[in-house]
């Protein structure tokens, strides 16, 4: 998809819809595409993912990093995030694709009270500190990885009690890190009309050359100066640190 295309839909986060199907509570999909990219978009269900394949860059709420395979998110209720593939993946190469399981669920589908049990308080927890995104590493990592692939093939009450168990993995685990910032999850603002989808692919295109505030603000049609305080409310920092991050975290051949 290009700028070009972006541009016509001058909107806030997409709210995704996630279809669970009528014989199940929450949603486990195997995800292979050619690429990823999808808009700046949250959702009210609780999201694990697991790269099993791919690379590209990550954002959620104000951080933005380059994924790689074997990575493995947690992201949190209603936080916006956006996974954009490098850009050989957009080239048709048959040798290049993305792997993904993707487990989605609301912080209630097993029932109003269950997140009240005593013995439930670390996943309790785990589901508030989520709301910045969790990056899990190490030991927690690896024991994570082939659960997730066994959740593709479980069935009934299995899954059930192995996506408690992963949870519960996380929950105590010290192998975890917060994505996005505290401040970010605290003052971000769904009713604002945002342009944050047409800025970030701009410059994704642009990133290589020289960019000014009135170019880019140019193109989604705002004034320099609100420009500069619209990005700084929506991100939490300035354009130009945005700039530099994308500089540094896209190859130079992107």
């Amino acid at each position: 998809m290009t700028f070009e295309t972006l541009r016509k839909t001058d909107m806030k986060p997409i709210l995704r819809k996630i279809v669970t199907g009528p014989n199940f509570s929450f949603s486990i999909s195997e995800d292979i595409y050619p690429f990823l990219y999808r808009h700046w978009h949250y959702h009210p269900e609780l999201e694990l993912t697991y790269i099993r394949k791919g690379t590209g860059l990550r954002l959620v709420g104000d951080n933005m990093e380059h994924f790689e395979s074997g990575d493995l998110i947690l992201l949190g209720s209603n936080l916006p995030h956006v996974w954009r593939s490098d850009a050989q993946y957009f080239k048709g190469s048959d040798a290049l694709h993305i792997e993904a399981i993707a487990i989605h669920f609301n912080e209630n589908f097993w029932g109003d009270y269950f997140l009240q049990l005593p013995e439930m308080v670390p996943v309790s927890k785990l589901f508030n500190q989520a709301r910045r995104g969790i990056k899990i590493t190490g030991k927690t990592q690896k024991l994570l990885l082939p659960k997730m692939e066994a959740m593709l093939r479980f069935k009934n009450v299995q899954r059930i009690s192995g996506l408690l168990s992963m949870l519960q993995l996380i929950a105590d685990s010290s192998d975890c890190q917060y994505l996005s910032s505290i401040g970010f999850s605290k003052t971000y603002d769904f009713a604002i009309t945002d342009k944050i989808n047409l800025i970030y692919s701009y410059t994704f295109e642009n990133f290589q050359s020289p960019i000014s505030i009135k170019e880019v603000a140019t193109e989604v049609n705002i004034s320099p100066n609100s420009f500069c305080r619209y990005f700084k409310t929506r991100t939490l920092k300035t354009y130009w640190q945005f700039l530099l991050e994308v500089r540094m975290d896209l190859p130079v051949n992107y």
